[in-house]
């Protein structure tokens, strides 16, 4: 019994440390006096989860144009285009997009006591962290990662990796490389296999690796050195 109790306090003392590891404090994302109402607020959030703070309305008629390619032709490059792409970026990826679209984005609550408006947490990305809302020129997202389209039309077959349930889940899925794991996401209900921005990286910076904000860029889940993340799921590179 002493020894299960030992493992429970060990597991649950690692859990704790884990948490502590992702953080935004000393990251790019370490933006304001109060970093995370950059992004959160505990009263009148924006949306309902995850106390999202952010907000932002596009110009009338600016829609994102999402990467794809035909997956009919011989030329297709990406297998899970067509009908398995959403025409919008969707969770959580359009929230990594009110920022890193480069339009002007506030603060539904700003902190403080009873306070106003603050510039100082109104945000407008510059360089390299402006993405845009051309989309064609970047890894795809927010489609379906069906492992029957795997190299189905596509004489280039990359070769990805099967689906596995994510820890503690019956439902959702992630990618299991041998690096690390990449989570997929769903609507909450009955799809958990949408590919986003968080399948790659993670905006509280949880992995440790060399190089990060000089060789190679915050915010990945694992080391990229070598192409590493990316031979995780493009297995036969």
């Amino acid at each position: 019994m002493k020894k299960l109790l030992f493992a429970v306090l060990m597991i649950s003392l690692l859990a704790g440390v884990a948490t502590v590891w992702a953080t935004v404090i000393g990251t790019p994302h370490d933006l304001a006096p109060e970093p995370c109402a950059m992004c959160h607020t505990p009263h009148n959030a924006a949306g309902a989860a995850p106390l999202w703070n952010r907000i932002q309305t596009l110009p009338t008629g600016t829609t994102y144009s999402m990467y794809n390619s035909n997956p009919a032709t011989a030329s297709n490059t990406f297998d899970m285009g067509g009908a398995g792409l959403a025409s919008q970026p969707r969770y959580p990826s359009n929230l990594c997009l009110v920022c890193h679209n480069g339009y002007l984005s506030t603060l539904s609550n700003y902190p403080g006591p009873c306070s106003e408006q603050d510039g100082a947490y109104d945000l407008r990305l510059s360089g390299c962290a402006v993405i845009g809302t051309d989309l064609t020129n970047d890894h795809p997202i927010s489609f379906n990662y069906d492992t029957t389209k795997i190299g189905v039309n596509d004489p280039d077959d990359d070769g990805f990796p099967t689906t596995v349930n994510q820890p503690g889940s019956s439902t959702r899925q992630m990618l299991q490389g041998t690096i690390a794991n990449y989570p997929l996401y769903g609507n909450g209900s009955s799809e958990f296999n949408w590919f986003e921005c968080g399948t790659c990286h993670s905006v509280h910076d949880i992995a440790s690796y060399v190089g990060k904000g000089d060789t190679q860029v915050y915010f990945l889940r694992a080391d990229n050195t070598g192409s590493g993340m990316c031979l995780d799921c493009h297995t036969k590179r």
